[in-house]
């Protein structure tokens, strides 16, 4: 069965979560004890915490914001405790992590395929779908060119975009 955390709700699979409103904390609790226990980790408060507020809304965060956060919301996280926990959850596959435009670590909840555009002048982050070269996905179609041109064995392909917004008006050229 495959964990994840969805936008406006928390759910393992297909069925966790059903029936569960979103502003019921015991509802949502028991939907994160189920995400937790399927990733093989335990329940802690600070982990309900941390998912349920980044399966809120698309967000990324840092680990320094989500702890303002949270203290803002009255939980009792230390930082250390935020960053301890951002970790587990990251390698449980909850929550994904990349890098801000300052070489910061930015949490995700969005765990499907996509990547990240980073303006370097705001660093405001933009979810952009994966593309597909030939019907494959480019991270798969990185990898196995890579792989034939190089004999290496690619573990990971991680796409960094960067760029600002364009001005109003200002057309792109073909």
């Amino acid at each position: 069965m495959a964990a994840r955390i969805e936008h406006g709700a928390v759910s393992a699979g297909d069925a966790a979560g059903a029936g569960a409103p979103r502003g019921d904390a015991t509802g949502r609790a028991a939907c994160v004890r189920d995400v937790l226990r399927a990733r093989g980790l335990r329940y802690s408060r600070p982990r309900e915490a941390i998912l349920a507020y980044m399966a809120e809304r698309p967000r990324h965060e840092s680990a320094e914001s989500l702890y303002q956060a949270l203290r803002e919301r009255g939980e009792d996280v230390s930082l250390s405790t935020v960053y301890l926990n951002l970790g587990v959850l990251v390698d449980a596959g909850l929550l994904r992590v990349f890098e801000g435009v300052q070489g910061e670590s930015l949490y995700d909840a969005s765990v499907e395929p996509h990547d990240h555009l980073v303006c370097r002048e705001t660093g405001e982050v933009v979810d952009v779908p994966l593309p597909s070269v030939e019907g494959v996905p480019l991270p798969a179609f990185v990898k196995a060119y890579v792989e034939r041109a190089t004999g290496w064995v690619v573990d990971e392909v991680r796409l960094s975009l960067r760029g600002r917004p364009r001005p109003h008006g200002e057309v792109a050229e073909d």
